[in-house]
């Protein structure tokens, strides 16, 4: 019962930014899983998350210019809880743990 409800949360989320179906594998499944599991636990319910990265066609996966001593490799997302609170970036890694 609680996979169908995980599944069916994260169908809830409106998705924007990067196509998260173009991430490469690992990121794909790290970002599904934070969406449902680090996030949710962070902030409540999601309205919804986009997926950062630049203008110019590259991949949104990077090394963080916040924490230059992280030398690992992450995606920036922008996660927007759904009570109205306001946004705020996490840095997931390929793993699906966040900072």
């Amino acid at each position: 019962m609680s996979r169908f409800f995980t599944t069916a949360s994260s169908r809830l989320i409106r998705w924007l930014g990067y196509d998260r179906k173009m991430l490469p594998g690992d990121f794909f499944n790290a970002v599904e899983h934070y969406s449902v599991n680090g996030a949710v636990k962070k902030v409540g319910k999601i309205e919804s998350i986009e997926i950062l990265f630049r203008n110019d066609g590259s991949s949104p996966v990077h090394v963080s210019s916040f924490n230059p001593q992280d030398e690992e490799l992450i995606i920036s997302a922008r996660i927007t809880p759904a009570d109205g609170s306001r946004p705020m970036t996490h840095h997931i890694y390929g793993n699906g743990t966040a900072s």
